[in-house]
Order: structure tokens, then C-alpha cells, then sequence
């Protein structure tokens, strides 16, 4: 099934998304983005975007560019290792791949259903609208396409459970249902936290190695200060030579 696209009215991000204390656009305006209109029918996918975006945009902006930026900045290779932002940026992308993975299955099962009972899987009626959403990580972007398959699956299974073609009682079917809606929506989150506990370990890495150029700041500070008090003392002894010297020439 084949996702319309839509021309007309596109939901600002801002409408859309859930409120937050994030403020993520605002606090990194400055950031590349790339505009995306997605184009969405089904109430648990929209609602799972509106909650769930801002969230795995910091997570994949803070790991993908703020980290770097922080870690070039402030370590030594003895204390920074680039293979822990790598880590994190696979581990999130591998988690995006099985996801995609699940979703291509599930659609072409579902697509399968259709043709089985003579009907054309393209030919799902359904209305979609449109979401603003600014990308800052092609994270933020794979996420959508994921968005969007899980839509496109979701719209099928409910209309073959309305045309009777889900299971072979109405039982079964609200069952079948219920439990492929929860997967999905499981799938999905699965997503959001993958990111948000590979942020975690980046902060914290970022934490400590800030922690340890303060430190050291303050080391080198007490240094320069001894430094400085010793020149000081050692002037102040030249002088007191020189002049137990004057006065023994005298």
C-alpha cells in the first residue's frame, strides 16, 4: 500500500508536538535541518510521534554532533575513546534496521491477505494529514520512514479486520488485533529508548571528561599561583642578598 501524497494543509511542529521542558529546536536553532511533511493516518503512530520526536532528536543530536564537539574539545586520547560515540551510533541504527526489517514483513503479509481475498492492497481507502517535522540527524529521518511503514501496516490490519479477512471469528480477530497494534506500538518506543539509553552513556562519558578538564584547570591554576608566589619569594630574597651584600661592602 502506497502512502498518498497529500497536497494541502501541513500541521506546524509546534501544534503537534507534545509539550515538553526539551526545547530542543529553540535551544539548537542554529543546527542544520532538513523539513520533512509526513503524511500520517492512524491515531497510535501520530500519537507515538507526537510524544516520542523531540526526545530521539536530542538523543541522536546530542551523540552524532554535541558529543564530538564537546570531546574534541576537552580530551586527551588517553581519556577519550571515538569508538563510544561509533557504539552509540550503531547500536541506535541497528536498532532502526530490525524495526524497518519487522515492518516490511508485516506489510507484505498484510499485502498478501489482500490479494488472497481478490482485493487490491493499494486501493485502501484512508485519510491522511500532514506533520512538519525538522530533522537535525539522519536518525531523526530514518525514524520517520520507520513512522511511516508502521502506518501504512496499521491502516491494512484495521481494514482487514473490518472486512472480515484478519481471522475466522470476530473473536480471534479483535484479538489478533489488539495484540498486532500492541507490537507495533512496542516496536516503535523501542526506538526512542534505544537512543535515549546510548545518550545516557555519551553524557556521561561528556560528564566525566568535563569533570576532568575542570580539575585540571584547577590543578594548573594552584600551580601558577605557587609558581607566581615562589617568583615572589625568590625576588624578594635577591633583594635582601644584594643588600646584605651593599652593606658588607660598605
Amino acid at each position: 500500500m502506497e502512502q498518498p501524497a497529500v497536497a494541502g494543509e501541513v500541521i506546524p511542529q509546534k501544534i503537534w508536538q507534545a509539550r515538553s521542558t526539551l526545547n530542543f529546536l529553540k535551544r539548537n536553532e542554529n543546527a542544520v535541518m532538513a523539513e520533512e511533511v509526513v503524511y500520517l493516518a492512524h491515531e497510535q503512530v501520530t500519537r507515538v510521534f507526537s510524544k516520542t520526536f523531540e526526545v530521539l532528536s536530542r538523543d541522536a543530536h546530542y551523540i552524532t554532533i554535541a558529543a564530538r564537539n564537546i570531546l574534541a574539545e576537552r580530551v586527551s586520547g588517553k581519556v577519550y575513546q571515538e569508538e563510544e560515540v561509533f557504539k552509540a551510533e550503531i547500536s541506535i541504527n541497528d536498532q532502526l534496521e530490525r524495526i524497518n526489517e519487522f515492518f516490511d514483513r508485516r506489510i507484505q503479509q498484510s499485502e498478501q491477505k489482500f490479494l488472497a481475498s481478490g482485493r487490491d492492497p493499494d486501493k485502501v481507502p484512508h485519510r491522511t494529514k500532514g506533520y512538519q517535522a525538522f530533522c537535525t540527524t539522519q536518525v531523526a529521518t530514518e525514524f520517520i520512514q520507520v513512522l511511516k511503514k508502521a502506518d501504512i501496516y496499521l491502516v491494512m490490519l484495521e481494514y482487514l479486520w473490518i472486512t472480515g479477512e484478519l481471522s475466522d471469528t470476530p473473536s480471534e480477530a479483535i484479538r489478533a488485533k489488539l495484540n498486532s497494534e500492541r507490537e507495533v506500538r512496542n516496536h516503535l518506543l523501542s526506538i526512542p529508548r534505544k537512543s535515549t539509553s546510548q545518550f545516557n552513556i555519551i553524557r556521561r562519558i561528556c560528564s566525566g571528561v568535563m569533570d576532568q578538564r575542570k580539575a585540571e584547570r584547577q590543578e594548573q591554576s594552584v600551580r601558577d599561583k605557587k609558581k607566581h608566589e615562589d617568583e615572589k619569594k625568590q625576588v624578594l630574597v635577591t633583594m635582601q642578598e644584594e643588600m646584605a651584600n651593599i652593606a658588607v661592602a660598605a
